[in-house]
């Protein structure tokens, strides 16, 4: 029996060889089988490296349409923020250029970090008395600062209505020798301040407000024609070759009088200080 199985095994192996070839039979790669086989297999590699493709490509378009939404969100965002600024800058500048303006009798120039000069000219006035009408006063009361380059009319006007005369220090109180001196000034302007006031009275400011300058208060003469209170500086200038005793528009001191003024606090026959001051 044991051989005839063997004799069995030995018949099935060499069919198997004949129909199937050797085992040690080598591959050919020009077999039309096997070209066919891997071409197949090229053909699932293909269509799965498709489907790969395509996957990335939508998920490519759908990060770019959120890439550009993002884009244009932030490019909305900037553009709100440049008008936010535009706009705080503007009011920064309508903040800085509101300004206040006050006039410095007696100097040329200004003082103080946030302030500038406006123009600086020659103080002027009506004439202290009027000599066709010396028994009768009127006319403006105040004083102006003409600037050192006017725009002048071509008109003539020869009747005395009404006329600027230069100002003089009439005393030498303001400073040892400012009798007869013309008096200077200078239009300043705080470009931090909203307001300017003069304080009379005093030679420092209230809390919270910026002394521009201080000085002595002035004005004309009481039996002369009606004229405005300023504050000269406590240190004048004089308009050079302007000592001459002209007497057009005169600055006095002012002194105090008790009576309905009350005294203490204030003093009888001292000078008034004055300080101009900003906030």
């Amino acid at each position: 029996m044991d051989y005839f199985y063997m004799l069995m095994f030995k018949l099935l192996y060499f069919f198997a060889v004949c129909a199937f070839g050797h085992e040690n039979k080598r591959l050919l790669l020009n077999d039309p089988d096997v070209l066919v086989a891997r071409l197949s297999n090229l053909e699932q590699q293909n269509q799965l490296l498709t489907q790969l493709v395509n996957q990335i490509n939508v998920t490519c378009r759908a990060e770019n349409a959120d890439l550009q939404a993002k884009y244009l969100d932030l490019v909305s965002k900037m553009a709100q923020t440049e008008s936010h600024l535009q706009h705080q800058d503007q009011l920064i500048t309508a903040s800085q250029d509101h300004g206040s303006t006050y006039v410095r009798w007696g100097r040329t120039q200004c003082e103080g970090i946030h302030t500038e000069l406006v123009y600086s000219g020659y103080a002027a006035g009506q004439r202290y008395v009027h000599v066709t009408y010396s028994s009768r006063y009127g006319g403006p009361a105040n004083n102006l600062c003409l600037p050192k380059d006017p725009e002048l009319s071509n008109i003539s006007l020869t009747s005395g209505w009404s006329s600027l005369f230069g100002t003089e220090y009439e005393v030498n109180g303001f400073a040892p020798d400012s009798v007869n001196n013309d008096v200077p000034c200078a239009v300043c302007r705080n470009k931090q301040a909203s307001s300017s006031i003069m304080i009379p009275g005093r030679h420092s400011c209230y809390s919270e407000w910026i002394k521009e300058y201080n000085g002595l208060l002035a004005s004309g003469h009481e039996g002369n024609s009606a004229s405005s209170y300023i504050c000269v500086d406590k240190n004048p200038e004089y308009i050079p070759s302007g000592e001459k005793d002209e007497n057009g528009n005169l600055f006095y001191l002012v002194g105090l009088k008790c009576g309905p003024l009350p005294c203490p606090p204030y003093h009888n026959n001292l000078q008034v200080n004055c300080v101009v001051c900003s906030k």
